[in-house]
């Protein structure tokens, strides 16, 4: 599903971005949670820090008034002979909440007060009336209450307690930033898809001129734009263009001059043998210099298929295979061929011509006829070629496309030729985009498959005997 290196990577980014917003949200969450439930506990030590110190400046009388006036659901406020609960090691933050009250009220001693913060109460705590209906309430889903005893010694036998709790952290959480987060997230996807596109635009092109080079040569080069190593790439991938074009332009140029230099000399000695008296002789050698004025010409074919440099041209490639087929059937050749409908390709007429007839004549060579079929399957053209011959062995049948090589069935006999048929015929397709498979059929016979890709089609259907 992600398999070009544009979606991989912004796939990637995308996840990236969302795991970082994620913990980054979640770590956030977490730290504003506990600070405001830290602060909540230090209002209750401020709150519970002013009763004491008002109950220390005003007459004992007055006090059970003022703890009643102060005492509430949220926050309660009475007075015992003894702590409300036994004095355990305090936390790091129970220590600091103990130095705040302190420092709110001076005159308690070390051993004067104790501070409980935790999530539930204290073990053995000795519970004022009414507990169950503040200090017990439910908390609400997804919030954490703390629990806050605070119990002050004010005198030989007398201890203020104090009993609160943080407010519910459920709504703690700022409704706006998921939306701020996702917001962020889609312009960071934006922005990625657009970065990655610019990164990879390069790399599609250069692909785009590498297909492009491997059916033409001579294709437009590369142009040589955008960052400075996209550039690089660009100037050496022309580079690389030219030296094989140079290279195939070398060779053909070699094999024109070997022809020319040979052919020659040969067509010397066939004038000179032509001139001799009649004998049995010289049929032979002028039978011997035919053969080699054909297999200079079939080594110089195959070496211009590189370099052809025919214009392409949009042409009816059932016409095209038609009058293929009219001529071997000029001269009684046994083949048939059909033409499901006109079919539309972008190529070389020439060159196309040789490939399809090298096809067809093996097809007649060695396997005495031949049943051409040509379709049109989405974008692709189909060629199929039948003979009834004794087919290839499985193990030859990629080996018949090299250069000199040819392969017949066990017990075949054997055939006029050089092997290059299937080697310029393959050349020819691919320079075209187009590929050519072989396989033996399971009634007998072998079947060659040619595809090559479409330019349009036309509805019109036309068939053939």
């Amino acid at each position: 599903m992600l398999r070009s290196l544009k979606a991989q990577t912004v796939a990637v980014i995308l996840v990236g971005l969302l795991v970082s917003n994620s913990l980054g949200l979640a770590i956030y969450f977490r730290d504003r949670q506990e600070t405001l439930v830290l602060q909540d506990a230090y209002d209750i030590v401020e709150r519970a820090a002013g009763v004491s110190r008002l109950l220390r400046n005003i007459p004992d009388a007055w006090n059970p008034e003022i703890e009643a006036a102060s005492d509430s659901r949220a926050f309660r406020v009475w007075s015992t002979t003894e702590p409300v609960f036994a004095n355990r090691t305090p936390t790091e933050d129970e220590r600091s909440l103990t130095t705040d009250f302190r420092s709110k009220v001076p005159a308690i001693r070390d051993n004067d007060i104790r501070v409980w913060f935790r999530r539930a109460l204290p073990p053995g705590f000795l519970q004022p009336p009414g507990l169950a209906d503040a200090a017990e309430a439910e908390v609400p889903e997804g919030g954490r209450r703390w629990i806050m005893a605070i119990s002050v010694h004010h005198g030989d036998d007398e201890w203020l307690n104090f009993l609160g709790q943080t407010s519910p952290s459920a709504d703690a959480f700022p409704r706006y930033l998921l939306t701020t987060v996702l917001f962020a997230l889609l312009v960071q996807s934006a922005i990625a898809v657009w970065l990655i596109g610019r990164l990879t635009a390069p790399l599609q092109r250069m692909a785009t001129a590498a297909t492009r080079l491997g059916t033409d040569l001579r294709a437009t080069p590369m142009a040589e734009s955008g960052p400075l190593e996209v550039r690089a790439a660009a100037q050496a991938f022309n580079l690389m263009q030219k030296r094989l074009l140079r290279l195939v332009e070398n060779r053909t140029g070699m094999l024109a001059a070997i022809s020319h230099d040979l052919r020659t000399p040969i067509t010397q000695m066939r004038l000179r043998t032509e001139l001799a008296p009649p004998s049995e002789e010289q049929e032979k050698m002028l039978v011997t210099l035919d053969e080699m004025n054909t297999i200079i010409g079939t080594f110089l074919d195959y070496a211009r298929v590189s370099g052809d440099t025919e214009e392409r041209a949009l042409l009816d490639l059932g016409s095209l295979l038609e009058s293929i087929c009219d001529d071997f059937a000029d001269t009684g050749a046994a083949l048939t061929c059909t033409v499901d409908q006109p079919i539309r390709h972008y190529g070389k007429r020439v060159a196309l011509k040789r490939a399809f007839t090298n096809v067809i004549e093996n097809a007649i060579k060695y396997g005495d006829r031949a049943v051409v079929r040509a379709r049109l399957e989405g974008p692709t053209i189909t060629v199929e070629i039948d003979d009834a011959g004794p087919g290839i062995r499985p193990a030859e049948i990629d080996a018949v496309f090299r250069p000199f090589r040819r392969a017949v069935a066990t017990g075949a006999p054997e055939k006029e030729g050089f092997g290059l048929g299937l080697s310029i015929a393959q050349m020819i397709l691919e320079d075209h985009g187009g590929a050519i498979t072989l396989e033996n059929r399971a009634q007998g016979g072998l079947r060659v498959t040619i595809t090559l890709p479409a330019h349009r089609a036309a509805p019109a259907p036309s068939r053939r005997p």
